[in-house]
């Protein structure tokens, strides 16, 4: 049998300090809510008898208010499992609005800390930015899930596309989040399976070209003559250094410690997938290692270098900070100056491609290729869940095979 109960929303107090009443509905272990309205002190409510306390301003009027709104739920409650066994807490709340559905928005809102448990910031911030996209569309308005149809998502796609100028990728990421949270509703019994549109509309997301750089072209930018302080020489570094060893990425190279290195390994947790790594440094890598120690020894002046200081000095961050956002919000700074340089270097070195700092990874993944590594290896030290993932790599190695065949194509120079 379904429960109501009235309880004070405490996380979502206004700015006077006042929270909201809201009615919960429970059945079968399932609760919906219903906001009533009405804001109170949450000094003046009563926890053991759900009410609040007889002193406060307009108690009577307030509880019996209550009293009345409970009833109702209970009365509606008792009649519809009366006719039906098949009832759920969302066909009572829904039946008491007077609506056949459950705003969307609403829905992320209450549901939101499930809905985003376990998600990198990197993912929540995609969330909500997909999310914020939609509630535009919606000029703010309430959107039922009713309302999720095939025909509006159509529509919502071609917005995105001709309104927004979104990539199809970039649309692809929304209609996933959206997905995301249809697929939960379904489960929290919030619509019936049959109802989800998903099951009746694709969108698919474009292949994407690995950006790379061949050997002579990463030899080039090697020796470019730069300001050894300057920070287009801690940029050229840092990608040079990840396409030696291993394609480390950037967020793991930029919270790179002293303590990582044991003076031939890099030995880290990878900050994606949370698996532990250990990766053999070539001589190339430990060169740039050594230029860094004699910086950071500069910098403290010969005594003992922290452990725990940042091997990489281009993190505007305290070395002891444990907020995730501010890590991130540092990392993706870092990383947009980072690939702003990239740009340069490129032209500098005469280029003819534009890359990012990911390419390293991708150009350290070619390269162990052509020169012979297994693909298990390559998968292994870039931190791949399976070998499948880095198959692409050796797709690209015979595509590079195949351009390399040409010169037998070629004609001879007439003498």
């Amino acid at each position: 049998m379904a429960s109501v109960k009235v309880f004070p929303r405490l996380d979502k107090a206004n700015k006077q300090g006042q929270v909201p009443l809201y009615l919960r509905l429970t059945k079968n272990r399932k609760s919906k809510y219903i906001a009533l309205g009405v804001y109170i002190d949450p000094k003046n409510w009563n926890p053991q008898t759900g009410k609040i306390k007889p002193n406060a301003k307009n108690a009577g009027q307030i509880n019996s208010f209550l009293a009345t709104k409970e009833a109702e739920a209970e009365a509606l409650a008792l009649e519809m499992e009366t006719n039906s066994k098949f009832i759920s807490a969302y066909d009572i709340k829904s039946k008491m609005l007077g609506r056949s559905s459950e705003d969307f928005f609403e829905f992320i809102e209450i549901h939101r800390k499930a809905l985003y448990k376990g998600l990198k910031i990197k993912s929540i911030d995609r969330c909500d930015s997909a999310i914020a996209k939609l509630k535009v569309y919606c000029k703010n308005e309430p959107l039922l899930f009713d309302e999720l149809t095939v025909k509006f998502l159509e529509n919502y796609q071609q917005y995105l596309s001709s309104e927004r100028h979104n990539h199809v990728n970039t649309i692809h990421g929304n209609f996933k989040v959206i997905r995301k949270i249809v697929n939960y509703a379904i489960g929290e019994e919030m619509l019936p399976e049959e109802k989800n549109p998903f099951k009746k509309i694709a969108f698919k997301a474009e292949k994407t070209t690995k950006k790379y750089l061949l050997e002579d072209e990463l030899e080039r930018m090697e020796k470019l003559e730069l300001d050894k302080s300057s920070k287009l020489n801690h940029h050229r570094n840092l990608y040079i250094f990840s396409a030696y060893s291993g394609g480390i990425r950037i967020s793991d190279l930029l919270m790179m410690r002293w303590a990582n290195f044991d003076g031939e390994h890099l030995v880290f947790k990878i900050r994606k997938t949370t698996e532990n790594l250990s990766v053999k440094l070539p001589q190339k890598s430990l060169d740039l290692i050594m230029f860094y120690l004699a910086l950071s020894k500069e910098k403290f002046l010969d005594k003992e270098i922290p452990p725990e200081s940042f091997i990489f000095p281009l993190l505007n961050i305290n070395k002891d900070e444990t907020d995730d956002r501010a890590i991130y919000k540092a990392i993706s700074s870092a990383n947009a100056y980072i690939n702003k340089s990239l740009r340069k270097l490129v032209k500098m070195a005469k280029i003819n491609k534009q890359i990012s700092f990911h390419s390293a990874r991708h150009t350290w993944a070619v390269r162990a290729m052509q020169k012979g590594m297994r693909i298990e290896y390559v998968s292994k030290l870039m931190g791949h869940a399976s070998v499948k993932q880095t198959e692409v790599y050796a797709t690209i190695l015979n595509t590079e095979l195949d351009k390399a065949m040409a010169v037998f194509d070629q004609k001879p120079d007439k003498e």
